[in-house]
């Protein structure tokens, strides 16, 4: 089995001695040093992929389907996708940066 190094372009994180993305070097580490401080993150979401520009690829470890999440600019929204169907509309390029950024609900401003 592979540890980390497959899906998208550098290939998702893997856990020690495993595939390492950009300077995240360890999934686990990076869950347990609590990757969001604000507390926006619900314990459970793993962050599995960094597009870049503070967007993340997390999946629900709750579920046993292994639902997908994103997170950008503080906010976090379900993909409604499994990781089964994020690995492959990754790999097939319809998952992508501009449709997870699509997907994000639009936040209501009040007056």
């Amino acid at each position: 089995m592979a540890n980390g190094g497959f899906g998208p372009d550098d290939g998702i994180l893997g856990v020690s001695g495993g595939h390492a993305q950009g300077n995240f070097y360890d999934i686990a580490e990076l869950y347990h040093g609590g990757p969001d401080p604000s507390g926006r993150i619900p314990a459970g979401l793993v962050l599995i992929y960094d597009w870049g520009c503070t967007i993340w690829s997390l999946v629900d470890f709750r579920d046993p389907a292994g639902h997908m999440w994103c997170s950008h600019q503080g906010e976090l929204w379900a993909q409604g996708i499994t990781l089964a169907e994020w690995l492959i509309g990754s790999s097939a390029g319809t998952v992508t940066v501009d449709t997870l950024l699509d997907s994000q609900p639009a936040v209501e401003r009040v007056q």
